[in-house]
């Protein structure tokens, strides 16, 4: 059964569909676009302090547009990088390699790249280099050694309610402690569970804000860093703003209690009933009171 349906989005680049998941790898408007908007703008890597090395690594690959935008954009600057990729499927770099929509839109630098990695799982350009974990992400980390510090994490799994095993407090502590100081850990996600657990692994969190294209939307993810941005960081063009009453609510209402995986082994279904059941025990507030007090929809 081919549960992965291809299709174009408005900006013309290449998304999935997953029948499993029964949700979509990007959104509508554009793959290439939210990699953008969502990653590459929020990791502000003019802003990244200068090292003799940028430490990379992507939980959940898929197609590649995060890690593309990005590698791009420090190849340019003759940035030396080392990237680590945590990724189940294969499938998805493998199709997008097979489709000349998807190959256009990147320079021969960051095919090659791709190439590498779908073919011998390494890649290496001068004093560059990359790795691809296949596997559950859960115990893959644990391949990449415990000295290394990652000065971006890219957290971008299927929402927090098709695939909570990669959102779990636990996940999201491993993740945590592999960020280095200066580092920051960027994901789509604007959950109260998971700012709730960035926030309780100590990390400061900042609200990626909608461009003009994203309206609709109340917030397109979140940044979170284990010191405080300067003020000029914190700039509509640069997309990252401080929590709005809002959003500080919104983490004092049940949705902000964690997904729980303290095997790193447990099945999707056992851990939203888990978080169910702690959720209708919880004395916090119904989050359907938040919802009605601001007058707004459900994000992922």
């Amino acid at each position: 059964m081919n549960d992965l349906k291809k299709h174009i989005t408005k900006d013309g680049s290449l998304s999935l569909y997953s029948s499993i998941y029964d949700e979509g790898f990007h959104d509508k408007g554009g793959a290439l676009k939210e990699s953008i908007n969502k990653y590459l703008l929020p990791a502000q890597l003019d802003k990244i302090p200068k090292t003799e090395k940028i430490f990379i690594l992507d939980v959940c690959m898929g197609l590649g547009y995060n890690t593309g935008c990005i590698l791009e954009k420090l190849l340019q600057g003759n940035q030396r990088i080392e990237w680590h990729g945590l990724e189940i499927d294969q499938r998805p770099l493998n199709i997008g390699l097979n489709e000349k929509q998807f190959q256009k839109l990147w320079s021969p630098k960051i095919l090659n790249f791709f190439n590498c990695i779908k073919k011998s799982e390494r890649w290496t350009e001068g004093f560059n280099k990359g790795t691809i974990h296949w596997g559950d992400a859960r115990q893959k980390i644990y391949e990449i050694q415990d000295s290394l510090k990652f000065d971006l994490i890219l957290l971008d799994p299927f929402s927090p309610q098709k695939c909570p095993e990669l959102w779990s407090e636990q996940f999201i502590s491993l993740l945590c402690e592999r960020l280095s100081l200066d580092g920051r850990l960027i994901t789509y996600s604007s959950a109260a569970s998971v700012r709730a657990s960035l926030k309780r692994n100590g990390l400061n969190i900042y609200s990626i804000s909608p461009s003009q294209d994203y309206q609709n939307q109340w917030s397109l993810g979140t940044v979170a860093l284990k010191t405080k941005l300067k003020k000029q960081l914190i700039s509509t063009n640069c997309q990252l703003t401080n929590l709005s009453t809002k959003e500080l609510e919104h983490l004092a209402t049940r949705s902000s209690i964690p997904y729980r995986d303290p095997t790193g082994r447990g099945d999707s279904k056992e851990i939203i009933l888990a978080r169910e059941i702690e959720q209708s025990k919880s004395q916090l507030i119904k989050t359907s009171s938040w919802r009605k007090k601001w007058n707004t929809a459900q994000q992922p």
